[in-house]
């Protein structure tokens, strides 16, 4: 299960190109902090996820989701609050943070596959689905460097799901495929929904949201405006676009 309470984020913005970096800021004390301004991106969040379901995050641009999904996947530590989590999660970045440019794309599965802790032997046994999932028969030993976005996003998507144990999570990289893939997508989500592994995913595609998701949190500068069934959520959504 995961379990937000009362949890926070801030972030330290620069006010200008001139302003130090931030290790150099805080190296030379407060009169140089005073050169950032303080973003909150998350205020307070408080909700959970049960073991096994399919769980979506919408919300505006800006609002929190991308952050909150770094929490869950250990990237970002809370400003203030508890954050709780049982099980690895494996999470399907932005395309251009996921690969290495320079490593091929039989590497990149290679390495990722490694650092989520499996064997030589169940990583040559993924290697040929991840390949067919993404549609990449014809660039195995090309470097990332010469794929599309789209490529890339179907790589990213492909290795998240043969490599995840527990828990899913992915970062609007459907949106990166045409329609026959954002099909397989939905095709795989469902069946890891039957083996009762947890997804968790942002969308602005509140109709795969109702498909998917048992439940949904919506999140609006950085504070839970809606949390409980999907449909209940999006509907929220839907008045919270017209006012």
């Amino acid at each position: 299960m995961i379990k937000f309470s009362q949890v926070s984020k801030k972030f330290l913005i620069p006010t200008s190109r001139s302003s130090p970096t931030l290790f150099r800021a805080l190296s030379r004390g407060i009169n140089s902090l005073s050169l950032y301004k303080t973003i909150l991106a998350l205020d307070k969040v408080d909700f959970f996820i049960n073991r096994g379901e399919v769980f979506g995050i919408i919300g505006p641009n800006g609002s929190g989701k991308t952050t909150l999904l770094r929490i869950i996947a250990g990237i970002y530590k809370p400003s203030s609050g508890v954050f709780k989590i049982e099980g690895p999660a494996a999470y399907a970045l932005h395309t251009k943070i996921a690969l290495f440019e320079e490593l091929s794309v039989k590497e990149n599965i290679s390495l990722f596959g490694a650092i989520m802790g499996l064997s030589r032997k169940e990583v040559h046994k993924s290697c040929n689905r991840i390949i067919d999932f993404a549609g990449l028969s014809e660039f195995t030993n090309a470097e990332v460097r010469v794929l599309s976005l789209g490529m890339r996003g179907r790589l990213a998507f492909a290795i998240s799901v043969e490599t995840a144990k527990d828990i899913l999570l992915l970062d609007e990289v459907a949106s990166a495929g045409d329609s026959k893939f954002k099909e397989k997508c939905i095709e795989i989500i469902m069946k890891l929904k039957k083996e009762q592994k947890t997804v968790i995913f942002t969308s602005h595609d509140l109709d795969i949201v109702n498909e998917l998701c048992d439940n949904a949190i919506l999140l609006n500068k950085g504070k839970v405006f809606s949390f409980g069934k999907a449909k209940e959520v999006t509907n929220s959504y839907l008045k919270l676009l017209e006012s």
